[in-house]
């Protein structure tokens, strides 16, 4: 038995003892070279994997050997291969999270933990009993590791089986946090921390006018919204946020350094003196400036990339910092 096989049997067992998936539910598959793929079968308990149960499949759901079927969610993992980075795809029914989609259109975590891991996660609208519209799920995975379809399931993606099995456990866990917190509310004790589960308040300045991304009048923009908030103002100094940030634009080799002093910017300069610098591509600096990925997520994932510094000290400036960048993509940048 090779060593992927071992590491899929291994995985399966793992998510049926933790009650992410029952009977014959759910299905995972891995990138197997540069074509090919292996996948669960149809019918296949996770819990009690065989090597027959593995099916391997080429680029078009074929499977190799003629005689074996390939789960009926093949067209999914493979628009998710073709959609994303993915190296792996874990697709399983947690309880929690699924009773959890037929309320909500989306989830956010309570504990500060899971938000970095998993941030905001989305709650994908489904009807059928496979996944007929897998282009709605896969939009959302490129900016999401996991996602969850309503009265279905979730989906995580990784690098590894392990990496999308711990997001898969991570959320049905913090679902879970997030029932017994509406409970406590519902017995009549007080919630000692009402502003976790829900978005900091909007900001209201109008945003009329598009700016190059990364130009000057862009970044200038930025500082004197930031300034001219009271929210971020009150965060930064609670938190005493004094530090600098380089932000690093890769295709043009463009950097902004920015100083904080007590809650305030300062000091707005071109370089990469920063004592933090964060650096991205195109792709996803627009990600995080339209909101599509919570930027401490994007930076935890490695879309964006933490060059200098420690995310573990960022986080100190956890509010004032995400509240910055709440005003931020308010600014629409082109």
């Amino acid at each position: 038995m090779k060593a992927l096989e071992r590491e899929m049997i291994r995985w399966g067992k793992l998510l049926f003892e933790r009650r992410l998936i029952s009977g014959w539910g759910g299905n995972l598959s891995c990138r197997v070279g540069k074509k090919d793929f292996l996948i669960t079968g149809q019918h296949a308990p996770l819990g009690f994997l065989t090597l027959k149960d593995l099916v391997r499949i080429n680029g078009e759901g074929k499977p190799t050997q003629p005689e074996q079927r390939a789960s009926s969610e093949t067209p999914l993992h493979l628009a998710v291969y073709r959609g994303t980075d993915a190296e792996v795809v874990i697709h399983v029914h947690p309880p929690e999270a699924l009773a959890f989609s037929l309320t909500h259109e989306s989830f956010v975590p309570v504990s500060f933990e899971e938000k970095y891991t998993i941030g905001e996660v989305p709650i994908i609208p489904q009807d059928t009993p496979t996944v007929t519209q897998p282009e709605l799920v896969v939009k959302e995975l490129k900016y999401h590791p996991v996602v969850i379809i309503k009265g279905h399931g979730t989906v995580a993606v990784g690098r590894t089986l392990q990496e999308a099995f711990l997001l898969t456990d991570l959320l049905e866990e913090a679902v879970h946090c997030q029932f017994f917190k509406e409970g406590t509310a519902a017995r009549g004790a007080p919630d000692s921390h009402p502003s976790q589960a829900k978005h900091l308040t909007p900001v209201s300045l109008a945003a009329d006018k598009s700016y190059v991304l990364f130009s000057q009048e862009h970044m200038g923009t930025l500082v004197e919204r930031a300034n001219h908030d009271s929210e971020f103002r009150s965060h930064g100094s609670e938190t005493n946020l004094s530090t600098s940030l380089t932000l690093h634009l890769e295709e043009t080799d463009t950097s902004w350094t920015v100083k904080f002093v007590a809650g305030e910017i300062t000091e707005l300069n071109q370089g990469t003196t920063g004592e933090f610098m964060i650096s991205g591509t195109v792709e996803w600096w627009k990600a995080v400036f339209s909101n599509h990925i919570d930027p401490f997520l994007a930076t935890q994932q490695g879309k964006l990339k933490l060059k200098r510094g420690e995310l573990a000290q960022l986080s100190r400036w956890y509010k004032p910092f995400q509240r910055a960048f709440s005003i931020w993509q308010t600014i629409p940048a082109q």
